[in-house]
């Protein structure tokens, strides 16, 4: 943009008159239009950065809240997918579930297949008939694999009888993790919603001892005025001047529960809310 001023500006000289007082009076003039061009372009972009600046900042005195975080149900919602308390019961649940699976097929370790195989040269008693009809036993000698295939089943009487105690076991174990989860995400749900509300009450307590700190060093400037014209007594204005304190005092407690809580939803929620500026 420059160097297109610089350009416009070199072409009007060319047609400059050729009188010198209409020469000054002529570069004067287009001096003054560049001059005017870049205070408005700079100020333009001023303007700019001061507003981008001041998007992701936010002043509890001047600004509503309610516009700079999310809304109260996007909050929760964080809030529970963050909690890391709620993912150790969902991996608890997911525990009971698999032992309560493992103590229904319990049943079938007492269940149990058999097999031998044998090989070798196998002695047996044969007996014979000779040649007069009479039985004769002789010792012979054979090679042969055998082999046996059996099916068992052992069922201690104590796991059978106890079997359907034990399915109950799981089941209430599961029960209650399922509880405690629930139990835990009400509690999440309650702190959320405390901070929340705490933040609005807190701000408009800001506000208020704004107003209250402004009137009492109004009051505190008038009853020094008054002292020293001898209107009020010292212990008149000490009052006064105490009472300036005391909500200077409820001003910074106010200040310091707004941060607690700000800081301590963004901590819950895991989401990064905007920047507090310097406020005093």
């Amino acid at each position: 943009m420059n160097r297109l001023l610089f350009f416009k500006f070199v072409q009007t000289i060319k047609f400059m008159p050729k009188s010198t007082k209409k020469l000054s009076s002529f570069v004067s003039k287009q001096l003054s239009f560049i001059l005017l061009i870049f205070i408005i372009f700079s100020l333009n972009l001023n303007s700019q950065e001061i507003s981008v600046s001041n998007e992701n900042v936010f002043n509890p005195l001047t600004d509503d809240i309610t516009k700079k975080i999310p809304p109260l149900d996007v909050l929760i919602d964080s809030a529970l997918i963050n909690s890391h308390r709620l993912k150790y019961w969902d991996k608890e649940i997911k525990i009971t579930e698999y032992e309560l699976k493992s103590v229904k097929r319990e049943w079938s370790d007492g269940i149990f297949f058999q097999g031998e195989v044998k090989e070798g040269t196998w002695t047996s008693l044969v007996f014979v008939q000779d040649q007069y009809g009479n039985e004769i036993g002789t010792l012979g000698t054979t090679d042969q694999g055998r082999y046996s295939i059996g099916l068992g089943m052992r069922l201690p009487l104590l796991s059978l009888l106890d079997r359907g105690n034990r399915i109950k076991l799981g089941k209430m174990k599961i029960e209650r993790n399922i509880e405690n989860m629930l139990e835990d995400r009400q509690a999440i749900r309650a702190n959320v919603i405390n901070l929340f509300n705490e933040l609005l009450i807190q701000q408009n307590m800001l506000k208020l001892d704004i107003d209250n700190i402004e009137f009492s060093e109004l009051t505190a400037e008038m009853a020094d005025r008054e002292f020293q014209n001898g209107k009020i007594s010292l212990g008149d204005l000490s009052l006064i001047r105490d009472h300036l304190n005391i909500a200077r005092y409820r001003y910074v407690d106010s200040k310091t529960s707004f941060i607690k809580a700000y800081v301590m939803l963004q901590e819950l929620t895991g989401i990064q809310f905007n920047e507090l500026n310097n406020w005093e």
